[in-house]
C-alpha cells in the first residue's frame, strides 16, 4: 500500500452477498476526505469517532463476520472521488454565474441564485448515480 491511500482497521460486522461492513477500529478522520459519502460512513453515537464502512467486494464470501481486516483505498480512488465531490461542483457553480453574468447581463444577482439550482440539479445526478460511482472506488481488503 502507498502513502497516499486511505487506510483502515476494523472489524466486519456484516457479510452478505458483494458487499461487506467493516467497523473501523481506529478513529477515522473523515471530515474531510472526499470519499467519505460514497464509503456509506454512519458517524457512531457519542464521542466515539469510529465509522461504518459499505465495501463493495466480488470476494465477500472469502471473509466471515467478526474477522479483522484492513482495508484501502487508492490514491486513484480518491482523486476520482474530489474530481466528483469538490472540483466539478465548483467548476459548475463558477462557470454558471460567469456564464449567466456574460450572457445575460440583466439577471444581476439571479445568476447566483440560478447557479445554486445548477448545483441542485447536479446533486441530484450524483444522488441518482451514488452506486455506480461508489462501486468504482477500489478497495484492497486484506486479513490482519
Amino acid at each position: 500500500m502507498s502513502k497516499e491511500d486511505v487506510t483502515h482497521r476494523g472489524v466486519i460486522e456484516k457479510v452478505e452477498r458483494g458487499y461487506l461492513v467493516i467497523r473501523t477500529e481506529d478513529e477515522c478522520k473523515c471530515d474531510g476526505c472526499a470519499i467519505t459519502a460514497l464509503c456509506n460512513s454512519n458517524n457512531s453515537k457519542g464521542n466515539d469517532k469510529k465509522e461504518l464502512l459499505t465495501i463493495d467486494t466480488p470476494s465477500a464470501g472469502d471473509y466471515t463476520r467478526g474477522e479483522r481486516v484492513e482495508v484501502s483505498a487508492t490514491s486513484d480512488s480518491t482523486l476520482r472521488a474530489t474530481w466528483w465531490a469538490l472540483i466539478l461542483p465548483t467548476l459548475i457553480f463558477g462557470g454558471a454565474i460567469v456564464g449567466l453574468r456574460l450572457g445575460f447581463p440583466a439577471l444581476g444577482g439571479w445568476s447566483i441564485a440560478l447557479a445554486f439550482v445548477a448545483l441542485g440539479i447536479y446533486d441530484l445526478f450524483l444522488y441518482r448515480f451514488r452506486k455506480s460511482l461508489a462501486q468504482k472506488i477500489s478497495w484492497k481488503i486484506r486479513k490482519i
